[in-house]
């Protein structure tokens, strides 16, 4: 069986892709991962994921930021090389709301188990975004 985890972050007021990846880079948190950079911006409904090349990260941040794109989903994958994990940010229309998902060689609460460290995951995303307005998180693990 499969488990699927989320934690859903919430803001006093919208933020940008850049502000959110500029403070969790104070807790090692980086665009580039293993596979390069994984972005994704909404298309009629469609939401599929490029990768691109970690030299042009400030150009996919910037387009993922544009003016256009503030009423469309657009997501970016975030990497901890210490820790050996990462995941994806999802950041809804409006950006007052963004969702991280554990999906690059995520964390096990306790090794050989199936459940999330979600602790881990909240320890080092929660502290970094309290400066840019984070008023709230919910985080879930579930089975499928």
């Amino acid at each position: 069986m499969s488990r699927s985890a989320d934690i859903d972050l919430s803001f006093a007021r919208p933020v940008t892709v850049g502000s959110l990846i500029h403070q969790l880079g104070s807790s090692d948190w980086k665009t580039k991962e293993p596979l390069g950079v994984s972005f994704m911006i909404e298309d009629d409904g469609d939401f599929d994921w490029q990768r691109g090349d970690p030299e042009n990260s400030n150009a996919i941040i910037a387009s993922l930021d544009a003016v256009e794109n503030v009423g469309l989903h657009v997501g970016v994958a975030i990497y901890c090389e210490a820790a050996e994990t990462g995941g994806s940010l999802l950041f809804f229309p409006g950006r007052k709301e963004v969702s991280f998902m554990p999906n690059i060689n995520r964390k096990p609460l306790i090794e050989g188990s199936n459940m999330t460290d979600i602790p881990w995951y909240l320890s080092q995303l929660v502290p970094p975004l309290l400066t840019i307005g984070l008023n709230g998180y919910e985080a879930r693990d579930l089975q499928d």
